[in-house]
């Protein structure tokens, strides 16, 4: 296989799309293409590749026998944005990232990096060979490649390993020593953001695609979990955490403005108890330096990001320690009191619990002593 081809396996490659492009300008190219009779494999490959993310198996990477092979990428998430199903979007999206980074540590180092550079415009230099790193701190004799810092940023924090906090790497003059593992896991990373992040407009779909995307639908009967956009009621509201329900109270007067932790914080709570976004816009409508184009973008980018294979989206918000330090937290700062906090360590399970005592009808909070241990004190 030529260098070329090598590098077209790999979707988010540079070579990938502009061959892409070159055949088909847009979506509704690419779906006049696929008509013709030489393509239809490509349809065929497409559901393959889309089934396998569904029933989270491993995706195939075709061969690359010819040009045409690179199609069968676009069409895939041609199928699964056709569905609209944000769920199946990130399936897709973990078993292509999965795939990348099993075929990636099958690389040597030269085209990982060439593929880093050309398709990231990535900075990756080399810490030198076996001889060279002997002579580094021993800490740091272990890492094969640096990284610019700021490339390095642009997938490492949605890692939820302490390893991969800034905070916990080695920097050197904006360079942070990486080892090829590592490599593959940003690179992985960040195509699978690419995946999250895009979104596409559908053009009309031929009767061969329409046919796919219905067997593809049928299969993801009893596989994907619908879930109806909550309505925020009175009852849903008063089951919020007093850190919660200030930030709420505030952001829906108008009458001060938020910090940026505490959006994110309301923001992300919102959206992961199942608000719909516009719905969670309209929230912090009424702030004094609304940026209705900003609050918008703020609100998807926190919705985009997708928690390994967990159904419902988003970041989870920060828990109570955190809220504490940023002094979110009223009953830390002693203006508000709930017994329920001593029991929890995040919003979500204050939440979840006084939702399930609301629907309930229990008032008697005395039960928290007799069946659970205190998280912390005030």
């Amino acid at each position: 296989m030529s260098r070329r081809l090598h590098h077209m396996k790999y979707p988010f490659s540079l070579q990938a799309r502009q061959a892409s492009q070159r055949m088909a300008r847009d979506l509704g190219a690419l779906v006049e293409l696929l008509e013709d009779p030489e393509n239809h494999y490509v349809v065929d490959e497409a559901e393959a590749r889309v089934y396998a993310a569904l029933t989270q198996s491993q995706i195939r990477y075709p061969e690359m026998e010819n040009e045409n092979d690179v199609l069968i990428y676009p069409t895939a998430r041609l199928i699964v944005e056709e569905l609209g199903l944000p769920r199946l979007r990130a399936l897709q999206a973990e078993a292509e990232s999965k795939e990348a980074n099993r075929q990636l540590g099958k690389e040597d180092s030269e085209l990982v990096s060439e593929l880093c550079e050309s398709s990231f415009n990535w900075s990756i230099d080399s810490m030198g060979d076996i001889t060279q790193r002997s002579k580094l701190p021993l800490m740091l004799r272990t890492f094969e490649l640096k990284i610019r810092f700021e490339n390095y940023l642009e997938v490492a924090p949605a890692f939820h390993s302490e390893e991969w906090s800034l905070i916990n790497r080695y920097l050197d003059k904006g360079w942070i020593p990486i080892r090829r593992s590592e490599l593959d896991r940003l690179i992985s990373g960040k195509f699978r953001q690419l995946i999250m992040q895009g979104r596409f407009d559908i053009p009309k779909m031929s009767q061969r695609l329409i046919e796919t995307v219905q067997r593809i639908e049928a299969e993801t009967k009893g596989r994907i979990r619908q879930a109806e956009p909550l309505k925020l009621t009175e009852t849903l509201a008063s089951a919020f955490p007093p850190c919660i329900q200030k930030m709420y109270d505030d952001s829906i007067r108008g009458d001060v403005n938020l910090s940026h932790d505490a959006r994110f914080a309301l923001a992300a709570f919102l959206l992961k108890i199942g608000m719909e976004e516009d719905e969670v816009q309209t929230v912090f409508s009424g702030s004094p330096d609304k940026n209705t184009s900003l609050i918008g973008y703020q609100v998807r980018h926190i919705a985009s990001k997708r928690s390994m294979g967990a159904e419902d989206g988003g970041y989870t918000p920060p828990g109570c320690k955190k809220l504490q330090v940023n002094n979110l937290c009223p009953v830390y700062l002693g203006t508000a009191s709930d017994p329920l906090c001593e029991y929890v360590l995040n919003p979500l399970g204050f939440y979840q619990t006084r939702a399930w005592e609301i629907t309930k009808g229990i008032q008697d909070h005395s039960w928290y002593a007799r069946k659970r241990d205190k998280k912390q004190n005030f």
